[in-house]
């Protein structure tokens, strides 16, 4: 079983074969620097989840709003795209350490989920928030077919809820 911790929490248990650690992959480190990505993506039966944990967001008034959400949308993008690349074969190094579940997945049949973690949130931002994530990943969600219902922020409390994160 694995665990991560990330922000302030400890994502799993997961088994070895559902989780791929893209951050720290050979494949992402083999692109070389400045390419952003995700902690990690999970499958769970027939839904794939594509996890990025932050400790906190800037308020919407502030300059670093903006500059916050295009660093996200960049990571899930990029993210995405290493993923599926290795499901098809199209990078060979990332397709070579994917974990057993990961290369079995059927493209398309899999049930895509992007989860923003941020574990100090109160519940009662969530909802906006949530919807503004919605509104800056449309684009990526039209072209590879994700439901915007699948698009989320959570708080420690709700990724708990989910199976994502351990209580403590």
């Amino acid at each position: 079983m694995i665990e991560i911790t990330e922000s302030e929490v400890i994502f799993g248990p997961f088994s070895k074969d559902d989780v791929y650690k893209i951050e720290n992959s050979l494949g992402h480190k083999s692109l070389g620097e400045g390419i952003k990505i995700i902690e990690f993506t999970y499958i769970n039966n027939d839904n794939l989840f594509f996890i990025e944990a932050k400790s906190s967001i800037p308020r919407p008034e502030s300059d670093e709003y903006e500059k916050f959400w295009s660093e996200i949308l960049e990571k899930f993008e990029n993210a995405l795209l290493l993923q599926f690349m290795g499901c098809v074969g199209r990078n060979a190094m990332v397709r070579d350490e994917l974990p057993s579940n990961h290369r079995k997945i059927k493209c398309e049949e899999i049930f895509i989920h992007l989860r923003l973690v941020i574990p100090k949130i109160p519940s009662k931002h969530l909802p906006p928030i949530t919807d503004f994530f919605r509104k800056k990943a449309h684009r990526i969600c039209k072209l590879l077919g994700i439901k915007l219902e699948h698009v989320a922020v959570f708080n420690e409390s709700l990724a708990i809820n989910a199976g994502l994160v351990k209580k403590t």
